[in-house]
């Protein structure tokens, strides 16, 4: 009653006195309302973030929703949401605020989200309204490190040095082979090579890269240049010690996007571990450093499913579609070949579900990977919520999400017709479990990507974008007429996968 007073009011029906007993009214409802909340449990993540989004202003309302968030997250969850977290930033009114006080509270006790929370805030200076603000929080929190701060000094001077030779190596020759050779000249002037050596890595806190390989290093054959260097790996007691460490530094894409796609992934991938479901999900390490600019991890011992293919003499669009298969069953030997199809099988679930879940387009088979031990991964998330890639006015991707002839042959083990194998219904119940155990948590996802709006991100610009999650999550529905429509869609992405493998073979034709 007193909101629909208030309404009126607002609209200019009341008359004057009658105006100033319910502003008094309203007064003391909120009054009652700050008492209330003083005495009101921890709320649950998703109440949390959305009620840190532009529309609640109110500084009290505010501060519990941060103060939920400090109580309820240990520091290794925060770091994950730490995308929304400085985004959210924006939109408090003042700048001491509960929220900026628990980030910089958490970023200088905590060495990894004190890693994450620079490089978010540093990466996004020119989205701020205000940049006298942000610049303060940056000033702030380089203050409180103290000898520390050498190392960040560090790290900022390498991936300017990189941005400044990504530039260079753009406008020297239109050869993809002379930029190359180009570039590892470049590397081995002691200008830029004491830049880039004995560094700590901007991936991984703590993680030190040593002594830069140039004769590896390369320009990869992509349309913005980007640049893939190699070091020693310098630290040999790491978990999974490798004898290099490889990062792909963009400049001229925003990797937001992607930041995003593989924080949900993660996310994802968290859930269904908890629903006893492990689908194996590979969300390698991607962060922005500045404006279309940042830095990839390369997943070691891993192919795109193209240069799988390319093995056949048949090309991509080859009759057996067993290429795939077979590259996986040379890898692994004897009874490792049992535990890399798991693995493969767990893993395309995940992926198909989730791509179909965030719409992810421009699917081909070189942003498709997979690694010795037979996990599948996508990598390149620069379409999602449903903006496809169109042809003469035609959508690129015809069908829900990949799943060609290729994965079912590796799924049911190297079957000729794997559609009528075991293995391949098991996978299919595995999809559905998948997808109706994101749909338990559909409002965390959808606030994930509300809490975003404001970033300018060119297919997340309002709210109308974000209703693709409702229908793919099919929000409104039961859980049985949810997983029908799933398995709807289930049904036409492998029942047009030839389409696939038409958009795939034009593909290997235009980068042969």
């Amino acid at each position: 009653t007193r909101k629909n007073a208030c309404l009126v009011l607002s609209a200019g029906v009341m008359e004057p006195s009658e105006a100033k007993v319910v502003d008094v009214a309203w007064k003391n409802y909120l009054q009652e309302l700050y008492l209330l909340l003083k005495e009101w449990p921890i709320l649950s993540l998703e109440t949390a973030l959305e009620l840190l989004q532009c529309k609640y202003a109110d500084p009290s309302v505010r501060s519990h929703a941060v103060r939920s968030l400090g109580e309820a997250l240990p520091d290794e969850a925060l770091i994950q949401y730490m995308l929304q977290l400085v985004q959210t930033l924006k939109h408090e009114q003042y700048l001491d605020s509960s929220l900026l006080r628990l980030l910089l509270r958490k970023a200088l006790t905590n060495a990894k989200i004190g890693h994450s929370f620079f490089w978010q805030v540093r990466s996004d200076i020119h989205n701020w309204p205000e940049s006298q603000r942000i610049l303060c929080v940056l000033e702030a929190y380089c203050r409180g490190l103290g000898p520390n701060l050498k190392a960040l000094i560090r790290q900022v001077e390498m991936l300017d040095g990189l941005a400044r030779l990504a530039d260079d190596i753009k406008e020297h020759s239109d050869s993809h082979k002379e930029k190359t050779r180009y570039l590892k000249e470049k590397l081995v002037e002691v200008e830029i090579s004491s830049l880039l050596q004995n560094v700590c890595s901007p991936l991984h806190l703590g993680h030190s890269l040593g002594r830069l390989r140039p004769s590896e290093c390369r320009v990869l054959d992509s349309g913005r240049r980007p640049l893939c260097l190699v070091w020693d790996n310098a630290d040999k007691m790491a978990p999974h010690y490798s004898l290099s460490h490889s990062i792909i530094f963009k400049n001229g894409d925003d990797l937001r996007q992607d930041m995003l796609t593989l924080q949900v992934i993660n996310i994802m991938g968290q859930i269904w571990i908890k629903e006893d479901l492990d689908l194996r999900m590979m969300p390698y390490m991607c962060m922005a450093t500045g404006k279309h600019m940042g830095v990839i991890e390369v997943v070691r011992n891993a192919r795109t499913v193209h240069s799988i293919q390319r093995r056949s003499r048949l090309g991509t669009i080859q009759v057996d579609s067993s290429q795939l298969y077979k590259w996986i069953r040379d890898k692994n030997k004897g009874l490792r070949l049992e535990a890399a199809i798991d693995n493969f099988t767990r893993s395309c679930a995940g992926y198909c579900v989730a791509t179909f879940v965030l719409g992810i387009g421009d699917r081909h088979p070189d942003n498709i990977m997979v690694n010795e031990e037979g996990q599948i991964f996508h990598i390149d998330f620069g379409h999602f919520l449903g903006n496809f890639k169109k042809k003469c006015g035609i959508k690129r991707e015809r069908v829900p999400f990949v799943l060609t002839q290729d994965f079912l042959r590796v799924i049911a083990g190297g079957a000729e017709n794997p559609k009528d194998s075991l293995e391949f219904q098991r996978f299919q119940v595995l999809c559905g479990k998948a997808y109706l155990a994101l749909r338990k948590h559909c409002r965390l996802f959808m606030n994930l990507f509300t809490s975003l709006l404001s970033t300018g991100m060119p297919e997340l610009q309002s709210v109308e974008d974000i209703c693709y999650l409702r229908k793919t999550l099919a929000v409104d529905a039961t859980e049985e007429e949810a997983l029908l429509y799933f398995q709807n869609q289930f049904c036409e992405a492998y029942g047009g996968a030839w389409t696939t493998k038409l958009d795939w073979f034009f593909h290997s034709v235009k980068h042969r």
